[in-house]
């Protein structure tokens, strides 16, 4: 059984402390149909019709990749409390899941779209590329699945940008020494990089909100100060029900929008950047 030294012990549990908060999680539920209003992956989108809908350089409309009815999911500030929150990519083939690599600050490839209200009867889909409707290859998510949201608590994990800093500073503290490693995982053994690798942060699939970033790979945000928000995370994930494919980004990677979290406040989503990674 590998052993954890009391050092790594107690640099956890400070780290675990100093960024505990509470995140929403996205589930989903592949027992509910979701309706048009619903919170979901995939499907049309709720969109009322006295709104242009998003399209990409090409002038081309967007595919809805997930939806989350605010009001629904009983969010709290920062987030909406009220309409809907959807992000969108395009299905250009010159593109993957709309970015040129695996990012895209510029949001030609992608767009989030705010509705302050969510009215039923004005719910009128045009026509526009579902997961079903597109080539496979062009559009991470597989299925429409409905998605139930509640109120979790999380901590940071080892790949999230601002964790090698804090990891350093409370070892400072604690030692009073300031170290020259340039990684974490240079300052302690074998077995305690694999306890943090495995206990720290949550665990996939993780489709969430507000959390800290779970990557299958690093950091791929390029400003963690600009960018310091994250408001989704869509994981890769298989049913449970036959073994198919629900979401998959390449090869079981995640999906990722960051904003700035003034920005979030002000409802504005025009910097927001996306990016993916690959297992």
């Amino acid at each position: 059984m590998n052993q954890v030294s009391e050092r790594a012990l107690r640099i956890a549990q400070e780290l675990s402390k100093r960024t505990a908060a509470e995140h929403y999680r996205l589930v989903l539920n592949e027992e509910r149909t979701p309706d048009i209003t619903a919170s979901k992956i995939g499907g049309l989108p709720y969109w009322p019709e006295n709104r242009d809908f998003p399209v990409d350089a090409n002038g081309n409309k967007m595919l809805l990749l997930l939806q989350v009815n605010c009001e629904k999911a009983a969010f709290k500030d920062p987030l909406p409390e009220h309409g809907m929150l959807q992000w969108f990519i395009s299905v250009d083939p010159m593109l993957l899941y709309g970015c040129q690599g695996n990012y895209d600050a510029s949001g030609n490839g992608f767009r989030i779209v705010y509705h302050e209200t969510v009215d039923q009867n004005n719910a009128v889909p045009a026509d526009v590329p579902t997961h079903d409707t597109v080539d496979p290859m062009l559009s991470p998510v597989k299925r429409e699945v409905a998605v139930d949201v509640a109120v979790e608590p999380t901590a940071i994990g080892v790949n999230d940008g601002h964790f090698n800093r804090l990891f350093f500073d409370i070892v400072e503290e604690i030692t009073g020494i300031r170290h020259t490693h340039k990684q974490w995982y240079q300052y302690l053994d074998n077995d305690d990089c694999l306890y943090y690798e495995q206990n720290l942060g949550m665990k996939r699939p993780c489709h969430q909100m507000l959390g800290y970033p779970v990557y299958s790979q690093d950091e791929i945000r390029r400003d963690l100060d600009r960018h310091d928000t994250l408001l989704f995370q869509l994981d890769s994930q298989f049913s449970k029900a036959n073994g198919m494919e629900l979401v998959m980004w390449g090869d079981m990677g995640s999906g990722f929008i960051f904003v700035n979290c003034n920005d979030l406040q002000r409802r504005i989503f025009d910097n927001a950047f996306y990016c993916w990674d690959c297992g």
